[in-house]
């Protein structure tokens, strides 16, 4: 499976084929599949961050079909242990039981509380939500901004080469 490109306005977001496939990994096929989420973490440069690592689901989270609580402490020690690797935590991700996800208001709450509690030097962080379909289709990503605002992929705008980005995401 190859990765995926997404662009915030001047920053490009890379999501590596080893995050990627750490994530569906866990997509809620069946039933009575609970949802599962993690951690994300990327190298980092002002303009471009790429997610090589997707943790969890982890001992302690709690799951069900339509809910996702993880372990906060092991949380912290994954956020503990990636930093000293040179990884910096960049947001979280989590399933849902639909084809093409979209978050939920608890979502975006959850999302938002992470962004103003959490002692970081980002402009914001991303969530991720993994649907049941294939990627790109399957995959919701956005950026939720220190400020409280929430971006999707390239808003109507261009990326640095000066050329108008139509689409929201492309595999790399």
């Amino acid at each position: 499976m190859e990765g995926l490109i997404y662009w915030f306005h001047d920053l490009k977001v890379e999501l590596t084929s080893a995050a990627l496939v750490s994530m569906i990994s866990h997509r809620q096929d069946g039933f009575f599949s609970k949802e599962a989420g993690g951690q994300m973490f990327a190298k980092l440069s002002s303009d471009h961050w790429r997610i090589e690592v997707a943790t969890g689901p982890r001992h302690g989270d709690k799951r069900g079909r339509f809910h996702f609580w993880p372990n906060r402490k092991a949380e912290q020690e994954e956020i503990n242990h990636f930093y000293e690797q040179g990884l910096e935590f960049v947001g979280d991700w989590h399933t849902h039981p639909e084809n093409v996800p979209r978050p939920s208001r608890q979502d975006v709450t959850s999302v938002q509380n992470i962004v103003r509690e959490s002692v970081h030097h980002l402009p914001g962080v991303l969530m991720c939500i993994v649907g049941r379909k294939d990627p790109p289709a399957g995959i919701w990503m956005s950026f939720h901004h220190t400020d409280g605002r929430q971006s999707a992929p390239s808003e109507g705008l261009e990326n640095p080469s000066g050329k108008d980005i139509r689409r929201r995401v492309r595999w790399i």
